[in-house]
């Protein structure tokens, strides 16, 4: 996430709605920007209340003002779908936005790597080369939950909105809540957790198949949560800088040494020789 956004997220700093206010000017957007600063805005009042009231903290009325937006055009951006009033349509693309930002983008982890693979994919065999996307890609996956505030709202939400079946607007928000998360959940196995298996010359174990991939990627997202609550505690000294009996030379996290785990428990290499096997389980 870049610094801009940042701030504009959790509400740190002078924001460039704040400086066209103060200018007296409005700069004209288009629907995608009038949507996206509305999002940022939301994301910032979500961050701000959002553990103690909820998604109640995040209103269209004070994303308008906050991001110095048309009031009409603001609300014909979330005009797009007729199940929703656009002001629940704008909490539920808050949302999917705080479920998605929690943790590693997609775009980031595809990034990791394929670093990796034009780095080391000519001089490193394929157990390696796996060995060391995890290693990479996990500590960038903790470094990202540990500093971001996302993930514990999403957690905060999901215990809210889970606890008070009954009143028939939280249970729609939580089954919106929960698609959020199976909409993510498949696209980090097709856009990450494929492309990572076929580089690296892996196949599901015959026992679980095609859910290989499904409870992988359920067993890392605890594994994150977890971790992250960690972080928070500053146990970071039990979290990092560990020691992986087969790579001794560089540090690991402790996510990367579980995740590598995860791997190995659902999955097996195609050919066992080009892996170099080094004690793995058949």
């Amino acid at each position: 996430m870049s610094r801009t956004n940042f701030l504009l997220h959790f509400g740190c700093g002078s924001t460039r709605s704040e400086r066209h206010l103060a200018s007296g000017k409005r700069q004209r957007l288009s629907a995608d920007e009038t949507r996206e600063r509305l999002v940022i805005a939301g994301m910032s009042l979500l961050a701000r209340n959002g553990m103690s009231v909820g998604l109640d903290a995040v209103t269209l009325e004070q994303a308008v003002r906050d991001a110095d937006v048309s009031r009409s055009s603001a609300y014909a951006a979330w005009s797009t779908d007729d199940r929703y009033s656009p002001q629940e349509l704008f909490q539920r693309t808050v949302l999917r936005r705080a479920v998605v930002d929690r943790n590693a983008t997609i775009e980031e982890l595809q990034e990791i790597v394929m670093a990796v693979v034009v780095e080391h994919g000519e001089t490193m065999n394929q157990r390696e080369l796996l060995r060391e996307m995890i290693r990479v890609g996990g500590a960038a996956n903790v470094e990202a939950v540990a500093g971001s505030s996302s993930w514990q709202l999403v957690i905060a939400l999901r215990a809210i909105l889970h606890s008070t079946f009954g009143r028939g607007r939280d249970e729609d928000l939580a089954t919106w809540m929960d698609e959020s998360e199976e909409e993510l959940r498949f696209e980090t196995i097709n856009d990450v957790y494929k492309p990572l298996v076929e580089i690296t010359g892996l196949r599901p174990r015959p026992e679980y198949g095609e859910l290989a991939y499904q409870y992988g990627e359920i067993s890392a997202a605890a594994m994150t949560e977890g971790l992250a609550m960690r972080y928070s505690l500053r146990a970071r000294e039990h979290l990092d800088g560990l020691v992986h009996p087969h790579d001794p030379g560089r540090e690991w996290s402790l996510y990367s040494l579980m995740f590598e785990q995860i791997v190995h428990r659902f999955f097996l290499p195609i050919d066992a020789d080009d892996w170099n096997v080094d004690g793995l389980e058949a």
